[in-house]
């Protein structure tokens, strides 16, 4: 059985347009926070999903990549687009860049959710007074 749809032709369209890339790059935090708040708010409703007050290490590390990734990325693809770097190798670079950036906040996470409660306690400090 195959894929409904011809990944080496997307690849193609993101070599000859590079545009593309970048505004997936721009866009691609907006349809992912869709993709995950949709089933969770029906499992919410439905009474499956009972939301924490605090974000567990997973909450943490998915927030951190995905943030980091799309000020990065964004950034990384528009001055690769205007240096006139083909779209495959931006397509390359992006993958890799996510790879890096997913390692790195996988093998901090602990610290990293150290200090963004950390820094949302202090917040959150600031606003009761």
């Amino acid at each position: 059985m195959e894929l409904p749809f011809n990944s080496i032709e997307i690849i193609q369209s993101i070599d000859r347009e590079p545009g593309i890339l970048v505004a997936f790059a721009a866009f691609h935090p907006i349809a992912l926070l869709l993709i995950l708040l949709l089933p969770l708010w029906i499992l919410k409703k439905t009474g499956v999903y009972i939301p924490k007050e605090t974000y567990g290490i997973f909450g943490v590390s998915v927030t951190m990549i995905i943030i980091i990734g799309w000020l990065m990325g964004f950034a990384s693809q528009i001055l690769l687009l205007f240096t006139g770097v083909s779209g495959l190798r931006m397509l390359m670079i992006y993958f890799s860049m996510y790879l890096c950036i997913s390692a790195f906040v996988i093998f901090n996470a602990k610290s990293l959710q150290k200090k963004f409660l950390k820094d949302t306690n202090t917040k959150n400090k600031k606003n009761s007074y």
